[in-house]
């Protein structure tokens, strides 16, 4: 446990004075108390499902927020709600979703130096700025190009930060494609939101951003969504070395270095698609090209 509180430490100090923690759980109050134990902070551990936050007499003490979720599960939607009030509250949030007891121990991190990680994404972020189109390629038949010229990209650290949620794992960089431009064919041989490793492999067919074609199992996955769930939604790196093997957990496994992942639906207001679904999907061992072309480690 002992590299976990390390790395909680960088992640919620580097996004400012940490006054008070709230460690939020949907389910699971065990692992809730164990990491709140971790920390050298006033922590305060609270059922999200079933609690008002902003209603507790240490609400005012608090300036972090670490979530133990599970969004497959019930309660979720209290829990985003609660989520958000707290951040209108000015707390930064780290979302440490679907976890498991085995998350605790040194070997799962792996060597990876969060406040390192922090830097080399940064100049990585910087690179990709520069980058107007992206073809993606794989033995198994992906062949994916698109352009992202003017997209904003996210470096995602697992530093705490007001703009957007952190996570933990962490280690990947995203932006949205220009969706007109994303033309090919997806082979998606990882992790499938949440956590669905497919049997076979998944070809999907986009035309101008719209998935046009797919097999009738993902079809089946997806008849729940709206129908925005069809448009392009993200693109992003995986750049986080401590993970190589599927977890069937996608938000570890889309962080593993040499990985990309795709999301249809929501764009996280990065894109022109805004909905209530985001369905990531992870393709190992892809090749990447970039136009201009430049230093991607990893691939």
């Amino acid at each position: 446990m002992n590299v976990l509180r390390q790395n909680l430490i960088v992640s919620l100090n580097a996004g400012g004075q940490v006054k008070g923690v709230a460690v939020c759980y949907q389910s699971d109050r065990e692992l809730a108390q164990a990491i709140a134990e971790l920390l050298p902070y006033p922590a305060y551990v609270v059922n999200a499902r079933t609690t008002s936050l902003e209603q507790q007499e240490w609400a005012d003490s608090v300036s972090h927020v670490i979530e133990v979720y599970e969004p497959d599960k019930p309660g979720y939607e209290k829990c985003k709600a609660e989520r958000i009030s707290m951040r209108q509250r000015g707390c930064r949030i780290l979302s440490l979703f679907d976890w498991q007891k085995g998350y605790l121990e040194d070997d799962f991190w792996g060597g990876t130096n969060y406040k390192e990680l922090a830097i080399q994404l940064a100049q990585i972020k910087k690179a990709l700025e520069g980058v107007e189109k992206i073809h993606i390629t794989s033995v198994l038949g992906t062949d994916i190009s698109f352009s992202v010229a003017g997209r904003q990209w996210i470096a995602a650290d697992g530093i705490c930060s007001s703009k957007h949620l952190a996570q933990m794992p962490d280690g990947e960089i995203y932006t949205c494609p220009i969706e007109e431009t994303f033309n090919g064919v997806l082979v998606v041989d990882g992790t499938i939101t949440r956590s669905w490793q497919p049997a076979e492999p998944q070809k999907l067919v986009f035309e101008h951003g719209q998935l046009i074609e797919c097999s009738a199992e993902f079809r089946k996955y997806i008849a729940p969504f709206e129908s925005a769930i069809n448009m392009i939604g993200e693109f992003a790196l995986g750049l986080n070395p401590a993970y190589q093997q599927i977890i069937h957990n996608i938000s570890v496994d889309e962080k593993a270095a040499g990985t990309v992942h795709f999301a249809l639906g929501d764009s996280y207001n990065l894109g022109k698609n805004q909905c209530n679904c985001h369905v990531d999907m992870v393709i190992r061992h892809p090749k990447v090209s970039t136009f201009p072309a430049i230093k991607l480690p990893y691939f």
